[in-house]
């Protein structure tokens, strides 16, 4: 055989066999690229499915953050109805007329002087109708109820606006209209917002 048949048949047998290497390498190629492709599609099918639930839990935190806030409202705006309704029950007794604001005085010095022997504290406006004779009706309220009824005015005016102090020796008895709606409050302001705001206030 001819060097030049050896040759061509060594030459032949290279182009086969390079033509073969390049069939199986595109093949390989393209199955890379296929599950490369594949795997770039589930990558971006997950990236949108966990996006959509990053979505939807930021908006329901949004949701119950707005329902926070709206309750929060809510309860400033019954707060605020409530202050002004306990300001008016204590702008309502202090404006009281004269008879029913005795009667009321001195209901509450019957129910807080343990002696009859205490001081009274009263508002500097109000003293002159302690001076004028509501004094004595309180002593003789006290006297019929078994108590002493020697109660006298404190010379240092109070330093709130309705109602009176009894100070004791022992201890004293804070019966001014602020406590005392302060302390109805603590005690019934469930019963006053259901009354308030079950009526569709």
């Amino acid at each position: 055989m001819a060097v030049d048949d050896i040759l061509q048949r060594i030459k032949a047998d290279a182009e086969k066999e390079a033509a073969a290497v390049m069939s199986a390498a595109e093949e390989k190629a393209s199955a890379s690229r296929e599950r490369l492709l594949a795997q770039a599609r589930e990558k971006v099918e997950a990236i949108g499915r966990q996006a959509e639930l990053d979505a939807d839990e930021v908006a329901r935190r949004q949701m119950l953050i707005a329902e926070l806030e709206s309750r929060k409202s809510v309860l400033g705006v019954r707060r605020d109805i409530l202050d002004k309704a306990f300001s008016l029950a204590e702008k309502q007794l202090n404006e009281l007329e004269q008879e029913k604001w005795e009667n009321l005085i001195i209901k509450l010095v019957l129910g807080g002087a343990e002696t009859g022997r205490e001081q009274l504290c009263v508002p500097r406006q109000d003293r002159p109708k302690y001076e004028g004779g509501l004094l004595a009706k309180i002593n003789e309220a006290l006297r019929q109820s078994g108590k002493e009824g020697m109660l006298t005015l404190c010379d240092k005016p109070a330093d709130f606006y309705g109602g009176v102090l009894i100070i004791g020796k022992d201890s004293d008895y804070d019966a001014s209209f602020s406590a005392l709606l302060k302390s109805v409050r603590g005690q019934y302001e469930q019963e006053v917002v259901k009354l308030l705001f079950e009526a569709g206030v």
